[in-house]
């Protein structure tokens, strides 16, 4: 029994294994040490490689490629050399063996090791994430939001092929002479839709604001429905209201009056009105509309938006309203501006990573400032500010990433109809 516990006291543990190719790793070092152009045609992050020397040898040579030095093997060897990094990868002679394991250094067969270094970084990056949350998932504890964040970044990376500025200005020209205009969210109103170049697009996040009843709902819910006129797939969170009032103002606005009073109306403007109520009826059945009021943390709306944009359900997505989102993974030394703050960036990297629109609203302070965080403004692409004067409500452009920011938009709040519509100023 005791030489038993004597022996495994002896047991060195095993070091969790890694996802890495070292073959791999060495063959594209050495084709990329003879044709340095390939910097050029495909990614190269750090990531890319695991073993310490490969990554020195990489950073020597884009170092020297960006500041436009003529590059050679002499001048990769000298650089390290200079910066005392020669004896990090084994010295000289390490270095020029590495040179020739891949003789030819054949673009194509560069870039199929390169595409196994690819997987291998995405793997080793998941994992790694996995393994930072596993202690805490084991206890039912943790942010599952997070880890399913990281795990879409991995599998994302190394998707975007490097580019050089000439690409990058050819492909410029080409968005310039492009006809086709790009994929849009009207809004509904003329003026603002030609301000935002028709409205929020694809990869964005809109922030509306204003006070309490200041119309961010009204605004949200003529945003959906017209992308429901627009045919695409709209997912509505409503954190305030529960998903009847959500559809009742749908219909509302469709209709031109507002429904509830439809119990109340005499006997000849009811069946007139009717009429409208059905075919509004009809066209709200036949659209493609989800409206959720059973979430409020963000780790549920995430869950679920990846869900539906997965099954190709979800086109623009409705967070009503920011202030009312929640996050498990608050801890109690986190302030409820950086709460906020973090609900905001994960919405914006659900938009990208998603390709959908998402509209949220926030409120504003007593100062008319975005209540609680400044990070608001800042993640979100569009930040539209609706105030209401003796003269009629307006809708400020405080924030428009592609275009002009500052107008001042006229509009008439339809509370009743929950719409806004122009307002002609003379």
């Amino acid at each position: 029994m005791k030489a038993n516990i004597e022996r495994n006291q002896n047991i060195i543990p095993m070091r969790k294994s890694v996802p890495v190719n070292e073959s791999s790793e060495r063959c594209v070092i050495s084709g990329l040490l003879k044709n340095f152009d390939l910097l050029n045609v495909m990614a190269w992050p750090e990531e890319l490689f695991f073993l310490e020397a490969h990554k020195i040898i990489l950073q020597t040579v884009r170092n020297l490629h960006e500041a436009g030095v003529k590059t050679d093997l002499f001048a990769v060897m000298a650089e390290m050399e200079r910066k005392g990094l020669l004896s990090n990868i084994g010295g000289e002679h390490a270095f020029m063996q590495l040179h020739t394991v891949f003789p030819t250094g054949d673009p194509g067969c560069v870039a199929w090791h390169h595409a196994i270094l690819v997987k291998a970084a995405r793997y080793r990056r998941a994992l790694e994430a996995v393994r930072k949350a596993e202690e805490n998932f084991s206890r039912q504890e943790g942010d599952i939001a997070a880890l399913s964040l990281e795990l879409a970044t991995a599998a994302a990376q190394g998707d975007t092929q490097r580019k050089t500025t000439k690409d990058i200005l050819e492909q410029i020209v080409d968005d310039l002479e492009n006809k086709e205009p790009a994929e849009a969210f009207s809004t509904g109103l003329g003026y603002l839709d030609e301000v935002t170049g028709g409205g929020p697009k694809r990869g964005e996040l809109v922030t509306i604001a204003a006070p309490t009843s200041g119309g961010k709902s009204i605004l949200l819910v003529q945003l959906a429905l017209e992308a429901i006129k627009a045919n695409k797939r709209v997912v509505f969170f409503s954190l305030e209201m529960p998903a009847a009032q959500v559809l009742s103002r749908i219909l509302s606005a469709m209709c031109g009056f507002n429904i509830r009073a439809l119990k109340y109306a005499g006997h000849d403007i009811r069946n007139e009105k009717m009429a409208k109520f059905q075919r509004a009826m009809a066209t709200l059945k036949a659209a493609k509309i989800q409206v959720e009021s059973g979430y409020s943390e963000l780790e549920t709306i995430d869950g679920a938006l990846r869900e539906l944009t997965a099954k190709g359900e979800c086109d623009i997505a409705v967070v009503d309203y920011i202030q009312l989102v929640h996050l498990r993974s608050l801890s109690s030394n986190e302030t409820r501006e950086q709460h906020v703050s973090e609900i905001t960036k994960r919405l914006k990297a659900l938009a990208l990573q998603l390709n959908i629109t998402v509209a949220t609203a926030s409120q504003l302070n007593d100062e008319g400032k975005l209540r609680e965080s400044r990070a608001i403004g800042h993640h979100s692409d569009h930040v539209w500010m609706i105030s209401h004067t003796n003269e009629g409500a307006w809708i400020m452009v405080n924030k428009n990433r592609e275009g002009e920011r500052g107008a001042s938009i006229p509009v008439i709040m339809q509370g009743s109809i929950s719409r806004f519509v122009d307002r002609s100023v003379k």
